[in-house]
């Protein structure tokens, strides 16, 4: 049980970082996506990633408190399905070439939120960054041309 009380402040911690990361201009945001980018973690494993974990460990702590089975069977088998929907999302979503959505990627709120897009909502063009520029293998110099 106590593992469960000590799990819902750190999986609302995590949901809060993911929120910061996604959606404000804040010291702690501007933090977060410079972690991941230092980091080098995909945008998928930010986004999809950073929320299915969170969720997933908030769902597992409020199991955890209910260790001795006081919850009435119907919420313990809903709190067990929306946990296992939340790990099944995030891995078939993680491993599948859909594009990251707009509404969970740091990157797009971010082109959003400082008129970087055009009215379609695609980055525009002086924006955009190219696929083969974030690849650190792609860097043609040696160090014959430096």
């Amino acid at each position: 049980m106590i593992w469960g009380i000590i799990g819902i402040p750190f999986s609302l911690s995590i949901l809060a970082m993911w929120y910061c990361e996604t959606y404000t201009d804040s010291q702690f945001g501007q933090n977060a996506r410079f972690i991941g980018s230092a980091t080098r973690m995909s945008n998928k494993s930010q986004s999809i990633g950073t929320l299915a974990t969170g969720s997933t460990f908030l769902v597992g702590s409020i199991m955890m408190i209910d260790d001795k089975g006081r919850f009435p069977q119907f919420i313990q088998l809903t709190l067990i399905a929306i946990a296992l929907i939340i790990i099944i999302t995030g891995i078939v979503y993680y491993f599948s070439p859909l594009p990251v959505p707009r509404w969970a990627d740091a990157r797009y709120q971010y082109m959003k939120r400082h008129g970087m897009l055009d009215k379609n909502g695609d980055p525009l063009p002086q924006f955009e960054v190219p696929e083969d520029a974030e690849d650190p293998t792609t860097n043609d110099q040696t160090e014959d041309t430096l």
